[in-house]
């Protein structure tokens, strides 16, 4: 990628302190880990454990139900006791977790295992958010968030194909074998979060504010917090909380595609992320959060309106459609996942990042609900084509709501200050 890769553009290259370059290593490592296993959950306990696919189903909905249910409670810890001790109890217990779940066997094993990891789950979010922003510059938060993305992908591609190539159902011990790999990632990113120094304790807490139970109320009380969460749950649920579960079967059953065609298809989207990330990173800084959101909203909504008219198509035109759409919404993600998480943290006050991260993570649990709930149903009955209109109807909805933030917002939080806007001004801003 030459002057755009992380080892040699500056810009990105002032980002990475020896702090966040570690913490970084580290969640790049439990990423790896993760994608070894990743989406195999139910296939792991009905094709493996033998439970009937209603049963593995049910865990995996408590698990995520648990989780969203936990994910408050964590950003009160976090807030009042720093992101740091919280993020590395929250490793422990994910390692521990995927260690028992490669060795569970019984209904009851496997919803005590769920429980500890719905646990683990729940602390990771908002601490690492939280912990992210205290190691980065204000004006190099969005590149930091963006890094984060770009590693994620990376590591779940490349677990993912590790997985894919060992995993084998008629033998558990592949299976056992993999827990245990991602376990040991957990406790890689343990040892990474534990060497940061001066980051242990929680923000200073402005003398006149409660610590009690109110800080919600203070929270939920930010109409710029309201108003993004809204358009967010929108927008997820439009985008990964569809797409996930939703687009493989409009895949199958509507465009009448192989099943291999899905695993081609998510890849290719992980690896245009993984190469385009740093390139995007510098075409956005010092441009307005609120358009960008936008505009990635609109990127995933022409995505789904591609995958629309796919269905008029031959089985490998609309193959080739919906993975060139699809490299499309990477577009759409790499402008998101770094946009999002900064326009939050911009505003929020640090004494209470924990809770607005952890309610800015809440739209990621409940839209992940919501989205295959509606998929099922819509495309069960027969309405493929009409399920993805709407969501691309959707994801112009959640523009206007994003974009109507901007009003809200200081043009310190929109990101439209900084030596950033120079440099957008110069490609064109």
């Amino acid at each position: 990628m030459g002057g755009d890769s992380v080892t040699t553009d500056p810009s990105i290259r002032s980002v990475l302190t020896p702090s966040l370059t570690r913490m970084l290593a580290g969640l790049g490592a439990s990423s790896l880990g993760g994608g070894l296993t990743m989406a195999l959950f139910v296939v792991y306990l009905h094709s493996v454990r033998e439970f009937s696919l209603q049963t593995a189903g049910l865990v995996l909905t408590y698990q995520a139900l648990l989780g969203l249910v936990l994910a408050p409670l964590v950003g009160v810890l976090v807030d009042r006791i720093g992101p740091q001790p919280v993020l590395l109890v929250a490793c422990l217990v994910e390692a521990a977790a995927t260690f028992a779940f490669g060795l569970v066997t019984t209904v009851p094993q496997a919803i005590g295992v769920a429980t500890v990891m719905a646990v683990g789950n729940a602390g990771t979010w908002p601490p690492q958010a939280a912990l992210l922003s205290r190691l980065s510059r204000p004006e190099t938060r969005q590149r930091v968030f963006g890094l984060q993305f770009m590693l994620l992908n990376l590591g779940l591609g490349l677990g993912g194909l590790v997985g894919a190539s060992i995993l084998d159902v008629t033998h558990p011990a592949t299976f056992t074998a993999m827990y245990t790999i991602n376990a040991l990632s957990y406790v890689a990113y343990f040892v990474a979060v534990a060497t940061l120094r001066g980051v242990s304790g929680p923000e200073a807490h402005p003398p006149d504010e409660g610590d009690g139970p109110g800080g919600y109320r203070e929270v939920m009380g930010d109409a710029r917090l309201r108003r993004y969460v809204l358009g967010a749950l929108v927008m997820l649920t439009c985008g990964y909380g569809s797409m996930d579960s939703g687009l493989p079967a409009f895949m199958t059953t509507v465009a009448h595609l192989p099943v291999n065609a899905i695993g081609v298809v998510f890849f290719l989207n992980t690896l245009i992320i993984v190469v385009a990330q740093v390139w995007v990173l510098k075409r956005i800084e010092g441009r307005s959060r609120t358009r960008l959101l936008s505009v990635a909203a609109l990127v995933w909504g022409s995505f789904w309106l591609v995958v629309a008219l796919s269905a008029g198509f031959t089985p490998v035109v609309a193959g080739i459609m919906i993975a060139l759409g699809f490299g499309v919404f990477a577009l759409g993600e790499m402008i998101f996942s770094p946009v999002g998480p900064s326009l939050i943290n911009s505003f929020a006050p640090p004494h209470l990042r924990g809770r607005y991260n952890a309610v800015g993570g809440l739209t990621w649990g409940v839209s992940s609900a919501i989205g295959p709930a509606v998929a099922g149903v819509v495309i069960g009955g027969g309405w493929g084509v009409a399920w993805a209109l709407g969501l691309a109807l959707g994801c112009v909805v959640a523009a206007v709501i994003l974009y109507s933030l901007r009003g809200l917002l200081t043009p310190e939080e929109d990101g439209r200050t900084g030596p950033g806007v120079a440099r957008a001004a110069e490609v064109g801003g």
